[in-house]
């Protein structure tokens, strides 16, 4: 092969290597974009003082639901698959050093947990979690429609953050189907589950849900599991 030849394969090779990283990068980025847009926590007015410090407040609102029938119910147009499902968002913006107030309306039944540990209050400020008026550190691994569970991810150089919160299942029974619940918030069809946290640095985190949700592939991790944006999403922490 004359040195021309050999020039003109390194270019074209070169090109074809780039074309490939390129086609790749927006592959990627269009399967993670987010598929219902951002959710921005909303900023109150007032402060708290935790443990001496002064923190500014911001709130948000989450529903989690069976299906697509179940969000649409509550005024959440779905995803486009019919799995289980966070809403309206899977992308959360919340402000750096601040004290957040989540609230998630769970509407979903549930089975048992692989894991117990993921039962447990992690993260919060009081380390409790108030369900329908009442506060728990802790849930039964067999009482648990789904988690929140949100993390940094491994060998980041960001602030770490994390925080697990069981939500209670609403009960189902073969005759009636879901068993009214005690909460009036979600017209007796769910649970109210509300919990605070400190956001530290800005940085950029992932969330998911412990409960094995999905279909049977992967232990029950497959399905709405692995989709992106159903029981999975993003935190952004902005400065």
């Amino acid at each position: 092969m004359t040195a021309g030849k050999r020039a003109a394969s390194a270019i074209l090779a070169t090109a074809l290597s780039i074309s490939v990283v390129v086609g790749v990068g927006v592959t990627l980025n269009k399967f993670s974009a987010d598929p219902n847009g951002k959710l921005f926590a909303t900023k109150e007015a007032d402060t708290i003082n935790v443990d001496g410090k002064e923190y500014p407040k911001a709130s948000l609102t989450m529903g989690v639901y069976a299906d697509t029938e179940q969000a649409h119910a509550d005024g959440f147009t779905g995803m486009k698959n019919d799995w289980v499902q966070y809403g309206p968002s899977n992308h959360l913006v919340l402000p750096a050093n601040t004290y957040i107030t989540m609230t998630i309306h769970g509407y979903d039944g549930g089975e048992e947990l692989n894991n117990p540990f993921f039962g447990k209050v992690m993260g919060t400020v009081s380390g409790t979690v108030n369900i329908d008026g009442v506060e728990y550190d802790s849930l039964p691994y067999n009482k648990i429609q789904h988690t929140w569970t949100l993390h940094g991810i491994p060998q980041s150089t960001q602030d770490p953050l994390f925080v697990s919160v069981p939500l209670l299942r609403v009960e189902e029974d073969d005759e009636i189907g879901w068993v009214p619940t005690e909460d009036p918030i979600t017209n007796f069809k769910g649970h109210t589950i509300t919990f605070s946290f400190l956001t530290k640095g800005a940085g950029e985190y992932v969330w998911n849900c412990e409960f094995p949700c999905g279909d049977d592939t992967y232990a029950k991790f497959g399905a709405a599991m692995s989709g992106y944006g159903y029981m999975s999403g993003k935190v952004t922490v902005t400065a």
